[in-house]
């Protein structure tokens, strides 16, 4: 029998006849623990396991004559490199376990709805993270999607997977990774860090929990949704002279905005704002594929109702204070302050700000595909929030342009506008 129909039979065969297929062969499954990030993704998914916000969606539209074998081809080529792609999840005894399956012919789905096949769960104890899909357009013209759960992967690392997935398609043959993401593992359990953990515990103890307006349901629900975020590159220009004379950065600058937003809807002095990091797992491995972000909790302080020059200087103090302690895991910090447990929200930080201008975006925005006309296009509007509130912004040539997430039991769309509208009024009110 040639390879081909092996691989074709192999791919007919039910997902869970296919594994145990492979286990027999290799002699059994492989199994490691998981990262410290990975943790809180797995509890959080056995939490709630209809969450998808935890989802990361790269959207294209092609054009042209699409192989979609070729293109099934190069999704196999890549999740046989990294195996972090190709691992399910589940409870060993009393401890969370990866178990990594063999390589197997990746499906690409066809032909379905967009919004959903962007926003349904993941079932990460019988299934890998990955999954792809094909939708016709036109006559030449297709929708591609990618979905990949955080689990598996995050921004630093996306660029370097469809990068990949672009030199499979246009036939170059790509080795199984020597390093992977046990390695990762490995190092980040043979790492000390006490000390930075208890050094942000102790400049977060006693952060009280934010309340936005709105009627807070007992158990948080998770429903979100997103609105956009634009400010012109003008008045990003002259934020950014305003870090400056206050030697200070563009990121500290919108984070100190956002702060003021949020307390103005709030009336909150006292608060923490999750911000995603690369962590410090990203030096040693710089090209992994897999979850190697932290979360880094600031904590706002506006009190006494400081300017804004003032509350840029404190805003300043905190980012570089945490980030001389950046390599504490979010989780053990979170244990160690020990919030008090509250379904109704997610712990500590109930609002995130992000600015993604240090991603590596080379491969993203020269997105290409083989001889096809390749277009980067948004990803549907999510159905889950990770936060009551949360603003990600990227700085183009156009200005900043983003997204307003929102909790949907405290706010609607309108009031999301809003916000979002609000939030760019006070960056231009700043840079007057």
């Amino acid at each position: 029998m040639s390879s081909d129909r092996l691989l074709d039979r192999l791919a007919a065969l039910p997902p869970e006849r296919r594994r145990a297929l492979l286990a027999s062969v290799q002699g059994g499954e492989r199994t490691f623990p998981l990262s410290k990030a990975q943790e809180r993704l797995w509890f959080l998914h056995r939490y709630d396991p209809a969450d998808s916000a935890y989802n990361i969606v790269w959207t294209m539209r092609l054009r042209g004559a699409l192989d979609v074998s070729a293109l099934a081809a190069a999704l196999t080529s890549v999740v046989r490199r990294h195996e972090v792609l190709r691992t399910r999840y589940r409870m060993v005894g009393e401890r969370a376990a990866q178990l990594v399956d063999a390589p197997a012919p990746v499906e690409v789905e066809r032909d379905g709805e967009l919004e959903e096949f962007a926003t349904r769960p993941f079932d990460l104890a019988r299934r890998g993270p990955l999954r792809a899909a094909v939708i016709r357009t036109g006559p030449r013209e297709w929708l591609f999607c990618l979905v990949v759960h955080h689990i598996a992967l995050d921004g630093w690392s996306l660029d370097t997977l469809i990068g990949e997935i672009a030199e499979a398609y246009a036939g170059r043959s790509l080795e199984v990774a020597e390093t992977q993401y046990r390695h990762f593992v490995e190092w980040e359990r043979s790492q000390d860090v006490s000390a930075a953990v208890a050094r942000r515990a102790e400049a977060l103890a006693g952060a009280p929990p934010l309340d936005l307006p709105g009627t807070r349901p007992a158990r948080w629900s998770g429903r979100g949704g997103r609105v956009r975020v634009t400010v012109p590159d003008e008045i990003t220009t002259r934020l950014e002279g305003v870090a400056k004379a206050n030697r200070a950065t563009l990121f500290m600058a919108l984070l100190a905005a956002f702060e003021t937003m949020v307390f103005r809807v709030s009336g909150a002095t006292d608060f923490c704002v999750g911000v995603p990091v690369a962590g410090p797992g990203r030096v040693a491995f710089p090209s992994l594929v897999g979850c190697l972000a932290n979360t880094m909790a600031l904590r706002a302080d506006l009190s006494g109702e400081p300017g804004f020059a003032d509350l840029l200087r404190r805003t300043r103090v905190a980012t570089l204070g945490a980030l001389q302690h950046a390599a504490a895991p979010y989780e053990e910090v979170l244990a160690a302050v020990r919030p008090p447990r509250d379904p109704s929200r997610p712990p500590l930080c109930q609002v995130m700000f992000n600015l993604t201008h240090n991603l590596p975006k080379q491969r993203l925005l020269s997105a290409s595909m083989g001889d096809l006309e390749a277009e980067v296009l948004d990803p549907p509007p999510p159905r889950r929030a990770k936060a009551d509130l949360s603003v990600e912004l990227w700085r183009g040539p156009e200005g900043l342009g983003g997204w307003l997430e929102y909790n949907a039991d405290l706010l609607d769309a309108a009031a999301a506008e809003r916000l979002a509208a609000l939030y760019a009024s006070i960056v231009t009110e700043e840079t007057r």
